[in-house]
């Protein structure tokens, strides 16, 4: 085999499997619930759709690439691999590789706020589209063999039909909540939601969270954390103002107009199993605990927990008090309160010395995603293996 055959083949095949992770990273993104089942949940399942994204890219990068090369000598023919020409065909994928170079761009060197950055990512449908086209119009493999064009086009059309489900269709036919505010609690840079169901209330498990959209104050959607429930079916959430969505959050009124999607999320169904715990909650990412123990209370179940509720400062420590009155009554609880300010950064040691032996307990982690990183590597170096520590990040971005 020649050496430009050599740099043909690599192409078809760095192409074959650049299309197949694109149009796997689309399907990623859909909130479908079987494919948050396959992967655990939601939030792994937008970690691998990012990561499939940027190899994708990576992928279908050199495509063009190894086409040029095998052009060569023929400089006239190398360029039209890279740049607009007469060849409508070679145009349609010279526009959807700049649209998805754009999205790269966007994501990983520009910080955006996230509704501008929300809107960037739009772009991945047009080179969508555009990828498309020029798999229809191009004379390849594709085209001349058919199990290799059945499959193209399976691809393809999972890959449409996932875009337009999440663009168009998931916030009428998805699980859709109707919901409004019932209160509002002040605790210093928190806010303390209560929503009422309209028609139907959601049904979730602990450690759960859905996405939400103020109706009446952005047509942005956000992920919140179930803080509660109670026994008419009010929800309960907490949102920590420290952005531009959340600094609006401070106009909402009573009565107000909420949309849910959800439930999502395994933090509680992955963890289940186990007779000892240790949780471990940094900031606001107190939420899904204060669900958790919801159920430890109306429950009181067999089981030992060791809670950490891990903050900045006594100012920060909001839920303090709720939580002490719920767990001073539940033996099978051991409740501590960690201020930086005082006994400096959460780490594995402070836990241990606490604890005593992590042998046989699971660790819940929820919080920034530098400390859960911090403490999951901790953990991991003294020797927990990572079906033990359960996390759940929020980072979808």
């Amino acid at each position: 085999m020649s050496l430009s055959l050599n740099w043909l083949f690599v192409s078809q095949l760095v192409s074959l499997v650049g299309t197949t992770l694109l149009t796997l990273s689309f399907l990623l993104s859909g909130r479908f619930r079987f494919v948050e089942d396959w992967f655990g949940g939601l939030d792994k399942v937008y970690h691998f759709h990012h990561l499939t994204g940027g190899i994708s890219f990576v992928f279908l990068l050199h495509h063009p690439l190894f086409l040029a090369v095998n052009a060569l000598p023929n400089t006239a023919l190398s360029w039209k691999y890279l740049w607009f020409s007469e060849l409508l065909p070679y145009n349609m994928g010279i526009i959807s590789l700049y649209f998805m170079l754009l999205m790269i761009i966007f994501t990983l060197f520009i910080k955006l706020p996230y509704s501008l950055w929300k809107t960037t990512h739009e772009l991945m449908g047009i080179a969508l589209f555009f990828a498309v086209l020029h798999i229809l119009t191009i004379s390849s493999d594709v085209s001349r063999y058919l199990p290799l064009k059945m499959w193209m086009y399976f691809l393809l059309g999972m890959a449409i039909y996932s875009v337009i489900y999440r663009r168009f269709l998931y916030g009428y036919f998805g699980p859709k909540f109707n919901y409004l505010v019932k209160n509002i609690a002040r605790k210093a840079d928190i806010l303390d939601v209560t929503l009422m169901p309209l028609i139907k209330k959601i049904n979730y498990l602990p450690g759960q969270f859905v996405f939400i959209k103020f109706n009446d104050i952005n047509k942005e959607v956000h992920p919140f954390s179930i803080a509660g429930c109670d026994e008419v079916g009010n929800l309960r959430i907490a949102v920590k103002i420290l952005g531009d969505y959340t600094l609006m959050m401070n106009t909402l009124q009573e009565g107000s107009s909420v949309t849910l999607w959800g439930p999502y999320g395994k933090f509680w169904e992955n963890s289940r199993g186990a007779k000892n715990y240790i949780w471990i909650a940094g900031g606001i990412g107190v939420t899904p605990f204060l669900s958790l123990l919801e159920e430890e209370v109306a429950t009181i179940p067999d089981r030992k927990i060791d809670f950490f509720y891990c903050v900045n400062s006594e100012e920060e420590a909001v839920f303090h008090q709720e939580i002490l009155s719920r767990t001073e009554d539940l033996p099978s609880i051991n409740y501590y309160k960690h201020c930086s300010n005082q006994f400096g950064r959460i780490d594995a040691k402070k836990i241990v010395s606490s604890v005593g032996n992590l042998i046989d307990k699971k660790i819940m982690i929820c919080g920034p995603v530098s400390m859960m990183t911090s403490l999951a590597d901790q953990f991991g170096k003294m020797g927990i293996g990572n079906k033990h520590i359960i996390f759940e990040d929020f980072n979808f971005k």
